[in-house]
C-alpha cells in the first residue's frame, strides 16, 4: 500500500493475515468512515458520555490515554478488506494517530500504531 510509505515510522501497515492478537476494528457493516472510526475509538477507549463525537474531542480524550502511559504502548487496529473506505476520513484518522504518536514521543512515552488491512486505501 502506498499509504504505508507516507506514514511516520510510529504508524505501520501490515497485511490483515498477519494479525495474531486482538485489534480494534475500524470498520462496521463493511464501511469505514468518520462515524465508524469515532465509534470504534469511543467504544475501545471507553470515552465518557459527554464525548462530542468529533476529531478534536477524540484527540483530547486520547491525549489523556497517552498521559497515563507508564511503558511503551502498541495500539492495533484492523480494517476489513471488503470495507468501503472513505479515504478522506481515513486520512483524518491517520493524522490523528500521527499527532498522538508525536505527542507521546515529546513526553518520552513510546506509542506505536499498527494497522492490519488488505483494503485498498491508496
Amino acid at each position: 500500500m502506498s499509504t504505508a510509505a507516507s506514514q511516520p515510522a510510529a504508524i505501520t501497515w501490515w497485511p490483515r493475515g498477519q494479525l495474531d492478537q486482538p485489534a480494534i476494528a475500524l470498520d462496521a457493516d463493511n464501511r469505514l468512515n468518520k462515524s465508524t472510526l469515532l465509534r470504534a475509538l469511543s467504544e475501545s477507549f471507553r470515552f465518557p458520555d459527554y464525548f462530542g463525537g468529533n476529531w478534536d474531542a477524540a484527540y483530547d480524550l486520547l491525549l489523556d490515554e497517552v498521559d497515563q502511559l507508564t511503558a511503551p504502548a502498541l495500539w492495533r487496529f484492523s480494517i476489513d478488506g471488503a470495507a468501503e473506505v472513505d479515504k478522506a476520513d481515513l486520512a483524518d484518522w491517520i493524522q490523528l494517530m500521527a499527532d498522538l504518536c508525536a505527542y507521546a514521543e515529546s513526553r518520552e512515552h513510546g506509542l506505536r500504531v499498527e494497522i492490519y488491512s488488505d483494503a485498498q486505501v491508496e
